[in-house]
């Protein structure tokens, strides 16, 4: 628990370095979800319904990219600066690396990104801003405790893909499209709602949804798959941020930007 408190430490002092990237990446998503929002629901007879059904899909997937880019931060962009090196020198790994930045990553950040664009969306169409309060925050609760597992998993397939692959870019595009499915787009426009699952964060959405009487799947379901995937996508992260360790222990990092 001490170790886990150190690098949460770690860190918060890493994005307050970074904190003008974050307010821009949250403002940018933002404005960037709220264009293709707005349309949406302004064609929807059920504008509160849309809002609530598509919004808190931000949230998942913004968990999943801040894990995306964060690994390739520490894999890619920071390898002229030594800080990997400095990592692996203290027995810490993409998987560590991850971790600190959980904290900052899949709770705030993501957080500010989900109520800033269900503010901004409510008020530009003329909604009650109080919509954006969650009726059922145990479900909420419980989507942030599974983001934190699918970060951590998201994270450290990235980080594999960057040491083991030289078109690790491609293959972050096409993790990009499937992170859509099941997050902003909702289950109930796909032909069967479980093909979604291939998204780690769709439960997330889905708990999250919940959270506003939204949600395609049952509760009974999520509350079992909830417990469940935590433990497996605890388990995989730390697996494949093993290989990820070997891969760079036998070929070592190069800097790609």
């Amino acid at each position: 628990m001490r170790r886990i408190l150190h690098l949460l430490y770690i860190g918060i002092q890493l994005a307050k370095a970074n904190a003008i990237s974050y307010v821009a990446y949250i403002v940018s998503t933002v404005l960037w979800l709220v264009i293709i929002l707005v349309p949406a629901t302004l064609f929807s007879n059920l504008k509160e319904q849309a809002l609530l059904t598509i919004v808190p899909g931000v949230y998942a997937m913004f968990v999943e990219t801040c894990a995306l880019w964060t690994s390739t931060e520490f894999l890619r962009w920071l390898v002229y600066t030594g800080l990997p090196d400095l990592f692996r020198e203290c027995g810490l790994s993409i998987y560590h690396y991850l971790l600190s930045y959980s904290l900052v990553d899949a709770i705030l950040a993501s957080l500010a990104s989900h109520f800033l664009s269900m503010v901004i969306a409510s008020a530009y169409l003329g909604i009650d801003i109080g919509i954006a309060i969650p009726k059922d925050m145990l479900c909420i609760v419980l989507a942030i405790a599974l983001a934190i597992p699918v970060y951590m998993l998201i994270g450290t397939l990235m980080g594999y893909l960057l040491v083991s692959t030289s078109i690790s870019s491609v293959w972050s595009h096409v993790i990009n499209i499937l992170m859509f499915f099941g997050t902003v787009i909702p289950l109930n426009v796909l032909p069967n709602p479980w093909l979604a699952l291939v998204n780690p964060a769709t439960i997330v959405a889905e708990l999250f949804r919940a959270g506003y009487g939204t949600n395609t799947l049952p509760l009974p379901y999520l509350f079992i798959l909830t417990p469940t995937l935590i433990a497996v996508f605890t388990a995989f992260a730390k697996l494949i941020g093993q290989l990820c360790e070997k891969r760079i222990a036998k070929f070592g990092l190069e800097y790609r930007y």
